[in-house]
């Protein structure tokens, strides 16, 4: 076998072996009210707001960047992108009032510029992001601060 049949041999296993390895990580998508049942089901147990983050980019300092959401955020929300965060509030005890929403996705804002690199990505002004995220309060990341503040 000739040094090229070789190395042509060789690249083609490595690329085989990087297919089996990112279809392992690949991920089916629930029903939206599968995640949902997950969310109330938490909001129960819970008596204060919570904030769970998803994967954030910045915290790879891989040169190769390869995003996998953070298990627990997917459980709960099924969104695969870097840079989410989720705010769940419980009900309000006996005597207390609140009446905003009980769950805030939040998202960060699109950057075309980026985006031109990593591909299109969600933003919280996108139209129809209620349905595309299954979260009737979505809201910029950049707010998430003020709003726990507000909390």
């Amino acid at each position: 076998m000739t040094s090229r049949k070789r190395m042509v041999r060789t690249l083609l296993s490595i690329a085989a072996g990087l297919l089996c390895v990112l279809f392992a990580q690949a991920r089916v998508r629930q029903p939206g009210a599968e995640y949902q049942a997950r969310r109330d089901m938490l909001r129960a147990q819970i008596d204060g707001p919570l904030v769970i983050f998803g994967f954030n980019d910045k915290e790879s300092s891989s040169v190769v960047k390869a995003s996998y959401q953070e298990e627990n955020f997917y459980y709960l929300t099924g969104h695969n992108e870097s840079g989410a965060a989720l705010v769940l509030v419980p009900d309000p005890p006996n005597g207390k009032m609140y009446d905003g929403p009980r769950e805030i996705f939040y998202l960060p804002v699109r950057e075309p510029a980026a985006e031109r690199w990593n591909g299109p990505r969600m933003g919280p002004n996108d139209s129809g992001i209620a349905a595309k995220t299954g979260f009737a309060a979505v809201e910029p990341f950049d707010d998430l601060r003020g709003d726990l503040e507000k909390l």
